[in-house]
């Protein structure tokens, strides 16, 4: 997906997300257990503030300075500063420009489409404490799904070779569009591949849905073939 879609998505969702977290700071989120929205809020600003810093930075090295520190009242005026600084920072620079970053591409696009599928998330999670949800495009949600297992799956959650996987395979199979995707565990790591398959077990639905399913979210309107305990292995790996 291009850079400057991705960019537009991720203004959205996060301006949706600071809509809906104003003047609802205190109000438990449903799908973060012991998180209230200005815990949401820190958490964000946090992960804004240290993302844009290291691009500014221009560096390859991995950054030995701390994620900010939120204040202890007014997050969301805080993230949203910290979001703001974020999205100018992003805009003015070459996504192919090398820099740090967590996952295998080093380069500023990582960090497009990282947060702007960080930011997708945290907006439903936001959007729960009403349960109003906007719509969001089919094919952003698909290229998060891609993203998930790309990037965490096969390198965030497992840098070491004690990570184990669950035993079995899944299929995943999006409902509203064209993508269709295998997993199957092998030892420490994953084989994947796009393709009408059968696996252990199949979860069907939205490409949105399928995305909140992977990040160990409860979303509606999914079908799963198999076993059911599988699928919800398969669905709580993300942290």
């Amino acid at each position: 997906m291009e850079a400057n879609q991705l960019l537009g998505s991720l203004e959205l969702f996060g301006n949706r997300m600071f809509a809906v977290a104003e003047g609802n700071e205190s109000e438990l989120i449903k799908q973060c257990q012991g998180w209230a929205v200005s815990d949401l809020m820190a958490h964000i600003g946090r992960v804004y503030g240290a993302v844009a810093s290291v691009i500014e930075s221009e560096s390859l090295e991995r950054p030995t300075t701390p994620f900010p520190t939120p204040p202890e009242n007014n997050q969301r005026e805080w993230a949203l500063d910290k979001f703001s600084v974020l999205l100018e920072v992003l805009s003015d620079s070459d996504p192919t420009t090398p820099v740090w970053t967590w996952g295998r591409d080093q380069d500023v696009r990582f960090f497009i489409r990282r947060m702007t599928h960080e930011t997708l998330l945290h907006m439903r999670d936001a959007e729960s404490i009403n349960s109003e949800f906007i719509k969001v495009d089919g094919d952003v949600a698909c290229d998060g799904i891609d993203e998930y297992i790309d990037g965490a799956l096969q390198h965030s959650m497992n840098p070491n070779k004690e990570f184990l996987y669950p035993d079995g395979s899944i299929h995943l199979h999006r409902t509203d569009g064209e993508g269709e995707w295998l997993i199957k565990p092998s030892g420490n790591k994953i084989i994947v591949t796009r393709e009408h398959a059968k696996g252990d077990v199949a979860v069907r639905g939205s490409a949105l849905a399928l995305l909140l399913y992977l990040w160990g979210r409860d979303p509606q309107g999914l079908e799963i073939f198999g076993e059911p305990d599988l699928a919800q292995a398969w669905g709580s790996l993300a942290p």
